[in-house]
């Protein structure tokens, strides 16, 4: 077996501190405003919100939905801890955008394993500060190294974040999964996990004092990959751990003046 590190900064450490990750299970179908009624299975959902604790529940299945979502001001909401933001069709496409401070998104994707079509294009972006996402593709329970969740499949998940001390917590479980992340801020906290064949997650980073715990298992031939691009950044702390019983890349990029720490951690 293969495995290729291209790294520019010096690796502090070897060992990686364990990932905790919550239960993830699969919530009962959310009880949504008459107001809110979803129209059939390929109608497009837009809402846009202005104001301060606003509140958006969806859930949306069949074919080749298209949902835009934006929320302005702060406190709001897409999803929660009980009823989070589901796609549950195929070729799914989800945009949100949330522009202020103390924001949450809770969302859950799953689709077909098998088959023609499959897939899910989602674009999360919050702008402001002490956001949260809280994100799921699949379902089960908790991706620990040893259970997994379920349902997902060729997802191409984007995160874009703009600000100070906000939260990413992902878990996806399936094959050719695709993660970009690009923050441009300080003091921000992301924990990614993501198990299956064909991973590829991309992480762009500007600011100081941010936390990334990467975790990315392979389970067949097509192994894993992270490429992670950090420009003038100082103090950020990289936990990265890749497992599996085929090919990991892992290749790190800088400029400017960049400083941190990496704890690389490459296993079968």
């Amino acid at each position: 077996m293969r495995k290729t590190i291209i790294a520019s900064l010096m690796i502090a450490a070897f060992l990686i501190p364990t990932i905790g990750l919550a239960q993830v299970v699969a919530p009962t179908a959310p009880t949504i405003p008459s107001m809110n009624t979803p129209g059939t299975d390929t109608a497009a959902a837009t809402a846009a919100l202005s104001g301060t604790t606003n509140k958006i529940y969806l859930d949306q299945s069949g074919t080749n939905p298209n949902v835009n979502m934006t929320q302005e001001g702060s406190g709001n909401t897409a999803g929660d801890s009980s009823r989070a933001i589901r796609l549950r069709g195929i070729d799914q496409s989800l945009v949100t955008i949330q522009s202020g401070d103390n924001n949450t998104i809770n969302l859950e994707v799953t689709n077909a394993t098998s088959g023609v079509s499959q897939g899910a294009t989602v674009t999360i972006r919050q702008i402001g500060d002490s956001n949260t996402v809280d994100a799921a593709c699949g379902y089960g329970t908790a991706n620990d190294g040893s259970t997994s969740l379920t349902g997902c499949k060729a997802a191409d998940i984007n995160w874009r974040f703009t600000g100070d001390s906000n939260n990413l917590l992902y878990r996806g479980t399936g094959n050719n999964l695709i993660s970009h992340i690009d923050v441009s801020g300080d003091t921000n906290t992301f924990v990614v996990d993501q198990i299956g064949n064909t991973h590829s997650q991309v992480i762009g980073l500007s600011g100081s004092n941010n936390t990334f715990n990467i975790a990315q298992k392979s389970t067949a031939v097509g192994g894993s990959h992270i490429s992670l691009d950090m420009t003038s950044t100082s103090g950020s702390t990289m936990n990265i751990e890749q497992s599996g019983s085929v090919n990991n890349y892992l290749n790190i990029k800088t400029s400017g003046t960049t400083s941190g720490t990496f704890n690389i951690l490459q296993k079968n």
